[in-house]
């Protein structure tokens, strides 16, 4: 879908979009249908002058010279979120399902070192984030032979994306001095380079690659610099039983490594849960956190969760197709976002990365990383709320990498990241439906969205 004229970037203009409807999640939602938007567009900047009936728009002073964009088959909606994603590993494609330890083999096997080709990677990966009405993005800075990197930032910020780039580092064992050094390093330089969309984030890795001293490093640091941080958590078995035990895949990597030394026996091997091992240093932290995929809940993790989000704020980022790809429901259960969304915790949608995604998104019409790929999933499977999926797009996305909500909203005088087209209604309907019931369409097709702006 090519809708036209398409904005020239460097041109001011006022737009106005007629479409079958509109929605949103904002704080007092925008539905109505059919619809149409006038937008006030400058280099930089969209304004919404109006959301409304097309006789509502019609009655506004700069309807009668806006150049007019005729959609009348989609249902309008703001650009979408993906709270976590590796854009640095696009180049390696979509893969077979496999188990935890395969992939991470996988990935160390494939991972671009070069300086360029990081780069090339990362603007693929915008690329088709665009071309899945992507407007935002925690993107995961990956670590280059085990080491902080800046390349994946530099790339990002050169996107078209807005968000933040979350610079991944281990410190485990005997890499403790000169990883969490290597980290202050790149985060020194990135933080001397001029503010843009794209601001500088924290990920340390996990709990199994990063020890309770590599954690508190970093979330001090957050708090100096007033940084985001985020980090990978109760994602996959193998985790649990090195948490608990420390035994299994994950310690023998760390053995492989020479990372290994007995002394960890007084951090892991204690019969926690990967929660409740990271509870005291979540506990002790002063910024929020992004806790990407959470599988892997008991009944007493959600409520420790729970008292810990009382304390600050914590966001989880769920990926059900990365999820599925991994066969976390078949080990642990259900996803328990609901249960989170119920105690007051913020739970937002990631796509993980390429690799766990169809063989169709990665080329033809309708390449994509789209996380409104992932809603659909939880449309069909679980019959998940329509407002909440919308929400779980776009604001809660939002909220979760410290951007403006605002920015994800079709109401007049926001300043807007970007609005999406999916095609939702059929041109032989006789009446027109109402805008959540083109939304609900829209979350049942397959249909690509179109990134208008």
């Amino acid at each position: 879908m090519n809708p036209q004229p398409f904005p020239n970037p460097l041109i001011p203009a006022t737009y106005r979009i007629d479409a079958a409807g509109a929605i949103d999640a904002s704080a007092r939602p925008i539905s109505v249908a059919p619809a149409s938007i006038l937008l006030d567009f400058v280099p930089g900047r969209i304004r919404v002058l109006a959301t409304d009936s097309p006789a509502g728009v019609d009655r506004h002073p700069a309807a009668s010279g806006a150049t007019r964009i005729h959609l009348p088959s989609s249902l309008i909606t703001p650009a979408f979120v993906n709270a976590h994603t590796h854009l640095d590993l696009t180049h390696i494609g979509p893969q077979t399902r496999s188990g935890f330890a395969p992939f991470v083999d996988l990935v160390r096997a494939r991972r671009h070192f070069d300086p360029e080709l990081i780069r090339e990677s990362v603007l693929l990966g915008a690329r088709l984030s665009i071309a899945g009405g992507v407007a935002a993005v925690g993107d995961i800075a990956g670590a280059v032979r085990g080491g902080a990197s800046i390349e994946p930032f530099l790339a990002l910020r050169d996107s078209g994306l807005a968000g933040v780039s979350f610079l991944e580092f281990f410190a485990i064992g005997e890499s403790i001095p000169r990883a969490l050094a290597r980290m202050d390093a790149v985060a020194d330089e990135a933080l001397a380079l001029p503010a843009s969309p794209v601001r500088f984030g924290l990920q340390p890795h996990a709990p199994y690659s990063v020890s309770p001293a590599g954690y508190r490093h970093a979330f001090a640091r957050a708090v100096r610099d007033s940084l985001p941080i985020a980090t990978h958590l109760a994602e996959s078995i193998e985790e649990r039983e090195f948490i608990a035990t420390a035994t299994g895949p994950q310690r023998a990597m760390l053995e492989a490594l020479g990372l290994w030394k007995d002394s960890l026996l007084t951090e892991f091997g204690q019969g926690k849960s990967p929660v409740a091992h990271l509870a005291a240093i979540l506990q002790e932290r002063d910024s929020p956190v992004v806790l990407v995929h959470l599988n892997d809940l008991s009944d007493g993790d959600v409520e420790l969760l729970a008292d810990l989000n009382a304390h600050v704020p914590i966001h989880v980022a769920y990926c059900p197709r990365a999820s599925d790809f991994f066969g976390a429901p078949d080990t642990f259960g259900t996803h328990r976002y609901r249960e989170l969304l119920g105690a007051g915790i913020n739970v937002c949608l990631g796509t993980d990365s390429i690799i766990n995604l169809p063989e169709a998104h990665a080329g033809g019409n309708n390449a994509r990383i789209s996380p409104l790929d992932d809603a659909r999933l939880l449309a069909r499977r679980e019959n998940t709320d329509a407002t909440v999926l919308l929400q779980m797009l776009t604001v809660r996305g939002a909220s979760a990498l410290g951007l403006d909500p605002a920015r994800f909203s079709l109401r007049e005088g926001s300043i807007v990241a970007g609005l999406c087209a999916i095609p939702a209604a059929s041109a032989t309907t006789r009446t027109a439906p109402e805008s959540g019931e083109l939304w609900r369409r829209a979350l049942s097709g397959d249909d690509p969205p179109s990134r208008l702006f």
